[in-house]
């Protein structure tokens, strides 16, 4: 009650509206009982027979019936102007950029209707699509890999006992529904010597969530709620995870940074020949299924193949949900390779690793940059011995997956794909696959070079 009487307060220009609001419901109750003829209101009533007497020469009940008609006709029209002017002042009070807010309302609602995606992956790669995606629609599901062990997760991670918090808070921001200064105060990184150096404020506060909840999934809601984010983020498994990689020269050796740093540290190239988890069949997130399970369409990558993709992959579950799921799957191949892991890979040796994890059938499409870096850019990844990933479609289509090729690179010619115009081009896919279209028209699509 005290909340209600404030917007009674003089100066708000509300109060005669709803004034206005009650005289109409008098009128319509009023003409209501004139066309029902009950004696609620006496006085008048017989005043109004009196004046049909003097008008028609007798005591008239249609007189009345067609008096009480108007008097309900003007109260609904009275109540309706009432409401109107109501809410475009509270609207007013509440939000004085109307059209702003007209354009955000119509946004999110096109946005609630966009297809629903299942974005999988970790890393940088995994944010700048969903920083696309989320323009698209807000439909999205971030499945997020927790096996990071460097850097302020890994200290978190082991400091406190919980799931390492840097893709997922990479992940959160990426979905943030506008950059705002919250944005950049969950990215800001620590400096000095002290216990915080090199830690980021966005793990430290999810950390305290995942302290404070019990849970990660409460935590990333609450979090998810604080950056008012599009669509939602979650892990792949909740359990703490380390990953354990088999290396060509017959060395086994655990944990991200360890496995990526390998090669350098011992002086010469050497693959991944094997990648699996500590524990070794983590248990899955039950939302991260259900969200598989609804998808209109499913996304690997991009990011590290061995260390980002395939770790979600790898939590049995998961794939099983993918398999079972009739959304179609599309593994976004890298622009470039990465030393550590995928030195001198093709597009289709990346395909390869996949399958020999998780078996062929799983992979529907490939998608591929056919764009080229500006020779400023390929100088820079020249000299740590990353170059352009070379297309063999040969190769894709032995795989049991259809290649599309495009220039995914935007006006900066960079060495990871444009965000913009990665979306767009997830966006098409989607569609033509939707449509009805002839078989050969798709395979045509497929083929062809954008």
């Amino acid at each position: 009650m005290k909340h209600f009487m404030q917007w009674l307060r003089p100066g708000l220009a509300i109060k005669r509206w709803m004034v206005l609001f009650s005289v109409g419901i008098l009128l319509l109750v009023f003409g209501a009982t004139l066309i029902l003829n009950y004696q609620i209101f006496g006085i008048m009533e017989e005043r109004m027979l009196g004046l049909a007497f003097q008008m028609t020469g007798s005591y008239s009940y249609t007189f009345l019936a067609v008096c009480g008609t108007l008097f309900v006709i003007l109260g609904l029209w009275i109540m309706t102007t009432a409401v109107r002017k109501l809410m475009k002042r509270l609207v007013e009070l509440l939000a004085p950029d109307q059209k702003e807010v007209s354009k955000k309302l119509l946004s999110r609602m096109e946005l609630s209707r966009g297809l629903r995606v299942v974005a999988i992956g970790g890393g940088h790669g995994l944010s700048m699509l969903l920083r696309g995606m989320k323009n698209k629609t807000s439909n999205i599901t971030a499945i997020v890999t927790v096996a990071d062990d460097g850097g302020s997760s890994g200290r978190l991670r082991e400091e406190m006992g919980i799931i390492a918090p840097g893709d997922l808070r990479n992940c959160l921001v990426a979905l943030a529904d506008k950059e705002t200064v919250l944005e950049q105060i969950f990215q800001y990184r620590f400096g000095g010597e002290g216990e915080l150096a090199g830690h980021s404020l966005g793990n430290l506060f999810l950390a305290a969530l995942i302290k404070q909840f019990g849970s990660v999934q409460n935590a990333l809601e609450a979090a998810s709620k604080v950056l008012n984010i599009r669509g939602q983020v979650m892990p792949a498994t909740s359990q703490k995870v380390r990953l354990r990689a088999k290396m060509s020269d017959g060395e086994i050796v655990e944990g991200e940074s360890e496995i990526s740093a390998y090669p350098e540290k011992i002086g010469r190239d050497v693959r991944i020949v094997r990648m699996t988890t500590v524990p070794k069949a983590p248990m899955a997130v039950g939302d991260a299924l259900e969200a598989i399970r609804e998808a209109d369409l499913i996304t690997l990558g991009p990011g590290s193949l061995y260390t980002s993709v395939l770790p979600n992959l790898l939590v049995p579950e998961i794939l099983s949900a993918i398999r079972e799921s009739g959304a179609p799957v599309l593994y976004i191949c890298n622009v470039m390779t990465q030393p550590g892991e995928t030195t001198g890979y093709t597009v289709g040796d990346h395909l390869k690793a996949l399958v020999d994890h998780i078996g062929g059938g799983v992979v529907d499409f490939v998608l591929a940059n056919n764009g080229t870096p500006s020779p400023e850019v390929l100088r820079k990844y020249e000299k740590v011995h990353a170059f352009p990933v070379t297309i063999d479609r040969k190769k894709v289509e032995s795989l049991g997956a259809a290649l599309i090729e495009s220039d995914l690179l935007g006006p900066d010619r960079g060495a990871v794909q444009d965000t913009e115009v990665l979306s767009n081009e997830i966006i098409r896919i989607h569609n033509l696959l939707s449509a009805n279209i002839a078989p050969e028209a798709l395979e045509d699509y497929l083929k062809r070079s954008h």
